[in-house]
């Protein structure tokens, strides 16, 4: 086990993978230029490395000017005071909140809460928490309360929704829990949106087409870190104080990185929003957003980041946590809450520092987490779960990320397989069977992209239907317009009359009427008389055309002449084309001339 600073973080072992590569570009300018460079906030940063893992330490022993991301006094009290500022309070109910939190705050800082080691912390970022067995655990707690023994050690804001298995194994080596803030997540897969949660979806998809902006990605407009920095700070430190401060060259520095991919709504030159996300595991996560407070409510431009961050983890199969904040809004699109803790170890520190820690421990969770469940239970419902004390042990309150997505990706390959054992099929079998898995793949409320391939391969697989049909109806048509020249040709003269009759084998009664009716458009003079069999039944089909129906026969009366040859009945049709059905294949063979003797008696 080694600890490496600003100096030595060269020597690391970082791992030659995507992630090691995207976790170095983040790490190294943190420490290189110093937590102040970027979040304003004073601390010692140091790198742990443990096995084949690497994880970030913030070593603090005061500072109490810290942000949340560097500081349990920031996190339990001088959030708490920004938000009495803020917070919908009477004045004497805020007046009285404050005097304990200012009360409670000196004596935490008497307890010299702040002398802290911040294990596995990233800056901006969540669910980055490596995924330690109990005897890493073990062995990190032993190394750690040996080199830094004033020191408590803090695994800041984890999630039993991603870490349950650390927590427990925290749990099991002593670390005590303290409630630290709710966060929300939403789902890919196995929550079914109710109807109201999808047709809000479906609105605020609708609003970046009609907005005129375009979504651009930051690389391409240099120089954009000053405007995410400004839009940045009128959300999160003008309009909600209770955020941390990030400077321009964090945005800078992130933007020469991958750990942190940047969007920006971009009009007439201009950027008037923006959001970053980063994707661990199963997650994706917003590690800043902004939008311009100046610009008009009902232009919806918080409406479209939510939503566009929503497509970016659904996009890619994967569960989004939201984070808290707008709780009624981010409700009714879907997500759920789910509690965050520190995990705190203080065992190794004497008596009047521990009362400090109690005291943190009874604030969190005696007196944050029943007012933020309240709260909560309001908005989300009863059913609101996760938010009853320290779970014991720990376990996802509903379905997990983990679990969310291996239920997708489940799905998702007996969709493909089915798709593959299709493609393998003669193109003539696809037509009844497509129907079916068209709908599977319809029915998503938000579809991955690898679902939208899967569409696409079936909609170009339904497309050589239609095109094979349509291609089997010109060649079935022109096949019976050579048949007809055929036939046409092969006719009887009865003077000015041409009759076409012929037997054509094995066919249906409407190939037969097709082609008869073609017949009769093709020569005014043609009186048809079709004969062909379906297994011991006879079909017969006859039609007038336009100069026989004035000579006084219609295709009726021939039929009805022609049928008792067949033994054929239920007569349908009319004057211009006529059908029936008969039992007496034998007399096929004297329609012809029970035709030419009928057309010569009754033609005029």
């Amino acid at each position: 086990m080694n600890l490496y600073d600003e100096k030595t973080l060269a020597d690391a072992p970082w791992p030659d993978t995507e992630e090691g590569r995207k976790a170095r570009d983040f790490l190294v300018p943190l420490f290189q230029q110093g937590a102040h460079a970027f979040f304003e906030d004073r601390t010692r940063l140091r790198l742990l490395a443990l096995d084949d893992l690497l994880l970030p330490l913030s070593i603090n022993d005061g500072e109490y000017g810290n942000s949340y991301f560097f500081s349990v006094f920031a996190r339990y009290i001088s959030s708490q005071r920004a938000a009495l500022k803020t917070g919908n309070w009477k004045p004497m109910a805020r007046f009285t909140m404050g005097s304990a939190l200012w009360g409670l705050g000196a004596l935490l800082q008497a307890s010299r809460i702040n002398k802290v080691v911040h294990v596995d912390n990233w800056p901006t970022l969540r669910n980055m928490g490596a995924p330690l067995t109990a005897e890493q655990v073990q062995r990190l707690t032993a190394f750690l309360t040996e080199r830094y023994p004033q020191h408590a050690l803090v695994f800041p804001a984890l999630s039993p929704a991603t870490h349950s298995p650390l927590c427990n194994h925290l749990k099991q080596h002593g670390y005590a829990f303290a409630f630290m803030t709710h966060t929300r997540v939403m789902l890919p897969h196995g929550i079914e949106p109710g109807r109201k949660v999808r047709e809000n979806r479906r609105r605020d998809s609708r609003l970046l087409e009609a907005s005129g902006y375009r979504l651009v990605d930051a690389r391409e407009m240099p120089g954009c870190a000053p405007r995410l920095a400004e839009l940045y700070r009128l959300l999160n430190r003008e309009k909600y104080s209770t955020n941390p401060p990030i400077t321009p060259a964090f945005f800078e520095t992130s933007l020469r990185g991958e750990m942190i991919e940047w969007r920006l709504f971009v009009k007439d030159g201009r950027i008037d929003a923006f959001y970053g996300f980063h994707v661990k595991g199963d997650v994706l996560y917003s590690p800043a957003a902004g939008y311009d407070l100046a610009l008009p409510q009902e232009l919806g431009l918080y409406r479209m980041l939510n939503n566009l961050l929503m497509q970016e983890a659904f996009d890619r199969g994967i569960a989004i946590e939201t984070g808290g904040g707008a709780d009624p809004f981010k409700s009714l699109r879907g997500d759920r809450p789910v509690p965050r803790y520190n995990a705190i170890y203080d065992a190794h520190l004497p008596s009047y520092r521990r009362a400090g820690w109690r005291l943190v421990h009874k604030l969190a969770n005696d007196n944050l987490l029943p007012v933020v469940r309240s709260r909560l239970r309001q908005i989300d419902g009863e059913d609101v779960a996760g938010f009853d004390g320290i779970p014991e042990p720990f376990a996802p309150p509903f379905l997990s990320p983990r679990e969310s997505v291996a239920q997708l990706d489940e799905v998702l390959a007996s969709l493909r397989a089915e798709l593959e054992a299709l493609s393998q099929l003669e193109p003539r079998e696809w037509a009844s069977r497509i129907p079916e898995l068209a709908k599977k793949l319809e029915d998503w409320p938000s579809p991955p992209r690898r679902l939208t391939e899967l569409r696409e391969r079936l909609g170009q697989m339904e497309q050589q239907v239609h095109e094979e049909k349509r291609n089997k109806r010109v060649s079935a048509r022109a096949q019976r317009a050579q048949q007809a020249r055929q036939l046409l040709e092969g006719a009887s003269k009865l003077g000015e009359t041409l009759l076409v009759a012929s037997h054509l084998g094995e066919d249906s009664s409407q190939n037969l009427r097709t082609l008869a009716e073609g017949l009769r458009k093709a020569d005014a003079r043609a009186a048809v008389v079709l004969t062909a069999t379906q297994g011991d039944s006879v079909v017969v089909v006859t039609a007038a055309a336009q100069e026989v129906l004035q000579r006084g026969v219609d295709a009726g009366q021939l039929l009805k002449h022609v049928a008792s040859v067949v033994a054929a009945g239920n007569e349908a049709g009319g004057p211009e084309l006529a059908w029936a059905e008969g039992s007496h294949p034998a007399g096929i063979s004297a329609v012809p001339d029970a035709a030419r003797k009928f057309l010569q008696e009754h033609l005029r």
